[in-house]
């Protein structure tokens, strides 16, 4: 019988920046996945496996799983190779994910090729946001530019300030910069000059009056992108993701169709781009950012695509908490919690909940 395997990967963003297999990631990083290893648990069907570290303990893990009544068993990811026929469901694949795999004796067969991970790379980079943008032959927000000249990049920022320069690969809030006040921030030069450097090309963005983030949660199949669900969360200063409002669907969508009542028709042309872009050459978990934010004096407006994400995301998390498991409140990653529901076993640092 084929097992499901779910694995928490969340340094996923950055191993795509670097490209090779032989990616080692940052201390922040190595630890937000120990620490939340069992999050995924919440995404998994009844009956799947969630990985976990091999310093960490099977038995208490199981036992933590069983008190709240979720049908999941955890295996150190040294075991993996034991399993057999299973399907692993990363946070997201790389090509360092494909090699820690193979090396730990899980059989190539059940592992993305080369050839599927380089469109996978290809499909993260954020011009596909310009490519989305574009396909949508609307004028719902300002699209996106790609640069790659260090002085187009600073004409662009004096003339937009409060834009985002983002670097085409990374993801949550890393490697975004919100330039405020071009002629008085010193460090976003040497910050330009790095991500050119590194990346290649910045994209930029012009800053937007932000009402409400949100986003689609999808999933490629054959060729075409279903819809499975919506996510409403907040994002801090740098968009990078605080919180998440845990509710039904319906509630979600509606709460979201109140604000903006065109939405399903924008939503079907996102849907009918990606068919077009991205599902010929990927399956597997997607999430598209979106933002309604105030145009000025027209009111409310909509920036279908601001992100695309061919992973899962915190968003699904929060979707699966609300509609899967009947839980209500608001999501959050954080260290010492005192106040609410602990969503993933006490850690030496990290630890998801419901507040």
């Amino acid at each position: 019988m084929m097992v499901d395997v779910y694995l928490f990967n969340p340094e996923h963003d950055l191993a795509l920046a670097h490209g090779a297999h032989n990616y080692t990631a940052p201390p922040f990083a190595r630890q937000l996945r120990h620490d939340l290893g069992l999050l995924p648990a919440w995404l998994a069907p009844a009956g799947s496996c969630v990985v976990i570290p091999d310093d960490c303990s099977v038995d208490e893990d199981a036992r933590w799983l069983h008190d709240r009544h979720l049908d999941i068993t955890p295996i150190a990811f040294s075991g993996l190779a034991d399993l057999g026929n299973c399907q692993i469901h990363p946070w997201g694949w790389n090509a360092t994910l494909r090699h820690q795999l193979l090396a730990c004796g899980v059989p190539d067969c059940i592992v993305p090729t080369d050839d599927e991970l380089r469109w996978v790379r290809q499909l993260s980079h954020r011009r596909v946001t310009i490519a989305v943008h574009q396909a949508l032959n609307a004028a719902f927000s300002p699209c996106p530019v790609e640069l790659d000249n260090y002085e187009d990049v600073c004409s662009f920022m004096f003339a937009h300030p409060g834009c985002y320069l983002k670097m085409p690969w990374s993801g949550s809030g890393k490697g975004i910069y919100r330039v405020i006040d071009p002629l008085g921030d010193q460090h976003v030069h040497r910050w330009i000059r790095g991500a050119l450097k590194r990346q290649g090309s910045l994209l930029c963005e012009v800053g937007l009056e932000r009402v409400q983030d949100f986003a689609i949660e999808c999933e490629c199949r054959d060729g075409k992108t279903q819809l499975t669900g919506y996510s409403i969360f907040d994002s801090d200063f740098h968009s990078q993701f605080g919180s998440g409002r845990v509710a039904p669907m319906d509630e979600l969508h509606s709460h979201l169709l109140n604000m903006y009542p065109a939405l399903d028709a924008v939503v079907d042309h996102v849907l009918a781009a990606l068919d077009v872009i991205i599902a010929p050459h990927y399956k597997g978990p997607l999430g598209v950012d979106m933002m309604i934010y105030r145009d000025g004096n027209k009111g409310l407006a909509v920036n279908p695509c601001v992100e695309v994400n061919l992973r899962m995301t915190m968003g699904m998390v929060v979707a699966a908490l609300g509609q899967n498991h009947g839980l209500r409140g608001q999501f959050s990653i954080g260290n010492k919690v005192t106040e609410g529901t602990p969503l993933t076993p006490p850690a030496s640092q990290y630890q998801a909940y419901l507040s």
